[in-house]
């Protein structure tokens, strides 16, 4: 499973010259839309089980930054949207991985006709799907000896903007796992179905729609697309609910790897730091499964902010002391540089230094 995202990062330097405006939806609400100057990088990451987590995470390994149309003008190059990054980056992942099977998620702004229809040869995808989509049916076989073009679509669709309040349609309860501090489950129900999604101008791509609603909750519904129109509704959507572990990557980044605080401005530095950021995220992972036997991976806790398993702050912390380790070994030749503490005090120090943001 792999899934596709963009996250914005805040460069208000005007020295940033890749750098643009964009829609910032962390800052943003629903009666006021913010925006923020900063770069927009594209970024395919691995939705994979971390044995040592007990936990699925969401693990960088392919980012690109969307430059802005300004700067693709004035430097000569040819701009392209976050579709056509987004087609190039799953194309790349799938040559990586030949004869694999693989599922790529993605959010709205992913949501095209013609991204599912290039995509859905080699790969799974799920991506939301707008209330006012254009579905159709399937078109009937043409009766013999009829001429002209065949058919491209059939009878349109109900709209799912109207299906969600239809008591009549099928629609099917399930639990829905919610996270608010706590875990708990809350009922949901679904109705789903196959349709050709067509956009005027382009070939339509044929999917399993999806609708979710949610009784007795100010939530909006929620409309997902999928190519394998075989593919269980539930399945579906319990991949697409791995998505949102990209945020939280996103946000450890932040809190841990150093990203947005780079003072560089260089073109080259721009294209290059963040995503050595994103990548040490999967190194670090990486580094503390392979050697899960040998590290001290016992979850920090506080009083009211219990864990049972370790976080990437805890895998970042054991990383840190394990490198430290050998310095502990260092004789000096002249006594006086060196100072005896007491253990307590010095594990205090390694740990304060290992949780440092």
């Amino acid at each position: 499973m792999v899934g596709l995202d963009h996250t914005l990062e805040r460069r208000a330097r005007s020295r940033v010259r890749p750098a643009a405006h964009y829609y910032d939806p962390v800052r943003s609400s629903r009666g006021r839309k913010v925006t923020s100057r900063g770069l927009r990088w594209v970024s395919a990451m691995l939705l994979a089980e971390v044995p040592f987590a007990r936990k699925v995470w969401a693990l960088p390994m392919l980012s690109a930054l969307a430059p802005s149309q300004a700067f693709c003008q004035a430097e000569g190059r040819r701009y392209r949207p976050v579709t056509a990054w987004a087609l190039s980056l799953l194309r790349l992942v799938r040559r990586w991985l030949p004869g694999r099977a693989m599922v790529a998620v993605m959010d709205g702004e992913f949501a095209s006709v013609g991204l599912l229809r290039e995509l859905g040869r080699a790969m799974t995808v799920v991506t939301r799907l707008r209330l006012d989509a254009r579905l159709f049916d399937f078109p009937a076989p043409r009766p013999p000896g009829r001429g002209g073009r065949p058919a491209t679509k059939g009878k349109a669709q109900t709209k799912l903007a109207k299906r969600r309040h239809d008591a009549g349609e099928p629609w099917q309860r399930f639990a829905l796992l919610v996270r608010t501090g706590r875990r708990h489950a809350r009922e949901a129900e679904f109705i789903s179905g196959t349709a050709l999604w067509h956009h005027p101008g382009e070939p339509p791509v044929a999917v399993r729609w999806i609708l979710v609603r949610y009784p007795g909750s100010k939530r909006d519904p929620d409309a997902l697309a999928c190519t394998d129109l075989t593919a269980d509704p539930l399945v579906i959507l319990g991949w697409f609910s791995r998505r949102w572990l990209m945020e939280l990557t996103y946000e450890e980044a932040r809190a841990h790897l150093g990203v947005e605080t780079q003072r560089q401005h260089a073109d080259k530095a721009v294209f290059r730091t963040t995503p050595v950021l994103f990548g040490l995220y999967s190194l670090v992972a990486l580094h503390v499964q392979a050697f899960a036997g040998q590290l001290d991976l016992t979850p920090r806790r506080a009083a009211w902010y219990p864990k049972t398993a370790p976080t990437f702050a805890d895998a970042l912390a054991a990383v840190r002391i394990a490198l430290w380790t050998d310095l502990n070994f260092v004789t000096a030749l002249d006594p006086g540089e060196t100072v005896q503490i007491p253990r307590t005090v010095y594990v205090r120090l390694v740990q304060a230094a290992a949780y440092a943001p």
